[in-house]
């Protein structure tokens, strides 16, 4: 536990000091992992068991269907329904699983520019109008892969808002690229502004959101030293702040 993490008293000399910081900060890593590792098999457990208890709630009704009463065909093909949307949340929910797994994992240094991202994401978003302000011919270091990924998950949680328009403002300095996403969507309730960035946390769990966008966004960011934030702001829609170091 942290509580074990402390250093000692005296070291006796700066080498061993300095050794004894490394495995201080090792162990405080390694704790943290386990920690967020528990709670993350925990949250998947919870998602990944509701829809596969209505599957089997939905099957067995369907296999002691009442010979003498028999399901009409309207409730047979509502509990049909429901095996497939909940199927189709399964899916979805291990798609974003991947998603993350591969946000997670080290990818092969690159760079890329906003300029480079845009006419991809106006062809997976055609509903938005999106637009680029600034420094967008840059180059930032994240791989062009990885920045699809990061800015296709923020545009489709602008459009599952009601946006229409989604802009991405770019500048620049020696030490860092800042990126502003603005959209004009529904925007984030002061009561949810804590929490978007919790694995699962959805306001759209019934129109199918797995909660687990802007967690991939961030874990990707984080990847390529990075970093993602909510910004205030003053009328309707979001604006999210994402800045990555030259």
């Amino acid at each position: 536990g942290k509580g074990a993490i402390r250093p000692l008293e005296s070291y006796g000399t700066r080498e061993i000091a300095v050794l004894s910081q490394s495995f201080l900060d090792l162990a405080g890593k390694l704790v943290d992992r386990t920690e967020y590792v528990g709670s993350f098999a925990a949250h998947v457990s919870h998602e990944l068991k509701s829809p596969l208890t209505a599957i089997r709630g939905a099957a067995e009704l369907l296999r002691d269907d009442d010979a003498e009463r028999p399901m009409t065909k309207a409730q047979r093909l509502h509990f049909l329904d429901n095996i497939v949307a909940d199927a189709a949340r399964l899916d979805a929910l291990l798609q974003r699983l991947r998603e993350l797994a591969q946000a997670e994992t080290p990818v092969a240094e690159g760079e890329s520019n906003i300029s480079d991202i845009l006419p991809a994401l106006r062809g997976q978003f055609p509903a938005l109008y999106i637009s680029g302000k600034g420094d967008t011919e840059t180059s930032v270091a994240l791989p062009r892969e990885a920045a699809g990924i990061v800015f296709a998950n923020l545009a489709e949680n602008a459009l599952q808002q009601g946006a229409t328009l989604l802009e991405l403002s770019v500048s620049a300095d020696a030490r860092a690229t800042v990126i502003l996403v603005r959209d004009d969507g529904g925007g984030v309730s002061e009561a949810n502004r804590q929490r978007i960035f919790q694995p699962f946390f959805s306001t759209r769990r019934e129109q199918g959101g797995t909660g687990m966008g802007l967690g991939i966004v961030r874990a990707m960011l984080s990847a390529h030293g990075g970093t993602i934030r909510l910004l205030q702001t003053a009328g309707a829609g979001a604006e999210f702040e994402i800045t990555i170091p030259v």
